[in-house]
């Protein structure tokens, strides 16, 4: 178990270098003995309140400055943390110690990376207004075809609710149900749709 540890805690390492400082990545360690993100194989894949549990007031203080996420695939049910490496513009970028990413605006995911059939990106800029002020909005998705293609999917999408926002969205082959729990005008935590072939993604903030 305790190389496993370590092989683990290299990994956050590795990923964080624009984020925590050494003894941050230590206070990791815990959590990380567990965690092997969503592609790692473990005996008992981790679920979001194993997470949650382990990330402790200590642990909190110490990323005071930087981001943590909680995020599960409903497809297998693996669930990872995610440690936030980068800024660009208003898109924030997380990653889990396999390397894999999430891009979210204001909380909307916005793209994977390392998942396969990943959403390489979206527009969301009416969403977010949709999600402040409700009616109609138009989103826009991007997806990587067999030819390695760009295909466009774009979907009108319909909001009601004010601290828990439903968000139910129709396209020309596909619909989804999106949920976003709101907390001062911000996206605490919520339930998005990647694509037809990954299905739903909880994300989670702590």
């Amino acid at each position: 178990m305790k190389n496993i540890a370590i092989a683990a805690l290299s990994l956050v390492g590795l990923l964080s270098a624009c984020g925590p400082d050494q003894s941050q990545q230590s206070l990791l360690g815990p959590i990380t003995q567990t965690l092997f993100g969503f592609t790692k194989p473990a005996s008992k894949p981790s679920s979001m309140e194993d997470i949650r549990r382990q990330v402790t007031p200590e642990v909190r203080q110490r990323f005071r400055h930087t981001s943590l996420m909680i995020a599960q695939l409903e497809q297998n049910e693996r669930a990872s943390i995610l440690v936030r490496k980068g800024v660009n513009r208003d898109a924030e970028t997380y990653f889990t110690p396999d390397n894999i990413s999430l891009s979210v605006k204001e909380g909307v995911l916005v793209g994977t990376r390392g998942l396969g059939f990943d959403l390489m990106s979206s527009d969301v800029a009416e969403v977010l207004s949709g999600l402040r002020h409700g009616g109609q909005a138009v989103r826009v998705h991007r997806y990587l075809d067999g030819e390695d293609q760009i295909v466009i999917k774009s979907y009108i999408c319909d909001y009601s609710g004010n601290a828990q926002i439903t968000e139910n969205c129709y396209g020309k082959d596909h619909s989804f149900k999106n949920s976003y729990q709101m907390s001062g005008g911000k996206v605490v935590a919520s339930r998005q749709w990647i694509g037809p072939d990954l299905g739903y993604i909880r994300l989670e903030d702590v």
